[in-house]
């Protein structure tokens, strides 16, 4: 999808309102929105609900416009529409907090514990950031969270989506729908007694003490830091955003605190599990780890080098927002900048870098490298 939008010529944005039928996963959908990008083997719909529909003319069934300004829909037209697509009937509920839509099929409780830990990090990711010279604007549009009671249930709903699960993954964020969908395979509804609706204190500690319940908080905030960092304009859907920078924000959010009620706390931690797989990589003296992240997004793509990118995009991320957060500050507003139209390759990539960091590259590993150790 990434390569259709960068194929893309410009097109204006008109105030006109537009509206569209097409065929999505064999069911007929209607949205209406606005042409966002178009070209000849398609176009990019953005709808009032800020969901991403790229449209080829094969799956095309009707288009029109009209003079209508477009407006996103109103906070009750989205519950609404979430309602729909959501019913009851099929075991769905919805909550609502200061900035998400929650949907779940789990317990009251368990979405009302998810709920805060969306808010503690929606508060806790804006004020780190703004302590550090970026402000960060509301949503222009609700973000909506997908909890799903168990496993198969989960399964399912991310191949009506497209996505191809990794082995005991939990979470993970849809950039085309913007929404982070999740499962709760931590155990936390086990905790439950009878019919009750509210997870008690006792209960979430009960959880937070478990030896899964760390790596299952780990999976939840990072997926929701893209949710986040997405929505709020630290980054823009489809722009070339090297993926380094977005996966090095979520996995230096992502490190859970079991000494928070929520599990997790604003101040970003030391990650130690990225950071052991770093040691380990670093020992086999890969040739220019860092080039390797920031020029291309493949290495985070590719099963037998994602553990280590990540870990690498860790580090310097880590070294980068503690020792040098004037110069990542700098980068972040360079990349904040990106739209869908920027140009983007291998060197230009390697450009924004050497303008904020410089280009002396083994010393810039050797300062990440001996900050990291001191941890």
């Amino acid at each position: 999808m990434f390569s259709f939008f960068c194929c893309f010529c410009a097109a204006e944005f008109l105030f006109a309102l537009d509206y569209i039928e097409f065929s999505e996963h064999g069911k007929i959908r209607k949205e209406e929105g606005r042409i966002v990008l178009e070209a000849q083997d398609g176009f990019a719909f953005e709808s009032r609900d800020g969901q991403y529909f790229v449209v080829p003319p094969d799956l095309l069934i009707a288009r029109t416009s009209d003079e209508k300004s477009f407006k996103p829909y109103t906070q009750l037209e989205i519950t609404e529409r979430l309602k729909k697509e959501f019913p009851e009937s099929q075991g769905f509920y919805l909550l609502e907090t200061n900035h998400f839509f929650v949907i779940y099929t789990t317990s009251l409780g368990f979405a009302q514990w998810y709920g805060q830990l969306l808010e503690k990090l929606y508060t806790g990711y804006s004020s780190f950031w703004k302590e550090q010279g970026i402000t960060l604007q509301p949503s222009e549009y609700p973000m909506v969270a997908v909890v799903l009671s168990n496993p198969s249930g989960f399964l399912r709903y991310a191949q009506s989506e497209g996505f191809q699960l990794m082995r005991g993954q939990c979470a993970y964020y849809n950039k085309s729908s913007n929404r982070v969908v999740m499962c709760d395979l931590s155990g936390l509804e086990a905790y439950r007694e009878g019919d009750k609706d509210r997870a008690s204190s006792r209960d979430i500690q009960a959880f937070l003490n478990q030896p899964n319940a760390a790596n299952n908080i780990s999976a939840v905030v990072h997926e929701a830091v893209h949710l986040v960092g997405f929505s709020c304009g630290m980054h823009t859907r489809f722009a070339p955003n090297p993926l380094w920078l977005c996966e090095g924000l979520a996995v230096f959010h992502e490190v859970p605190d079991s000494g928070k009620r929520a599990g997790w706390s604003r101040t970003p931690k030391p990650n130690f599990r990225r950071l052991s797989t770093l040691k380990d990589y670093l020992q086999q003296n890969p040739a220019e780890p860092l080039q390797t992240i920031i020029r291309n997004d493949a290495p985070f793509n590719n099963t037998v080098t994602a553990a280590n990118s990540y870990a690498i995009a860790w580090g310097l991320t880590y070294y980068l927002a503690k020792r040098r957060s004037k110069e990542f500050t700098a980068y972040l507003k360079k990349m904040q900048k990106k739209t869908i139209l920027s140009e983007d390759s291998p060197e230009i990539r390697i450009q924004d870098f050497e303008e904020c960091f410089g280009n002396n590259w083994n010393k810039n590993l050797k300062d990440c490298i001996d900050y990291l150790k001191k941890l």
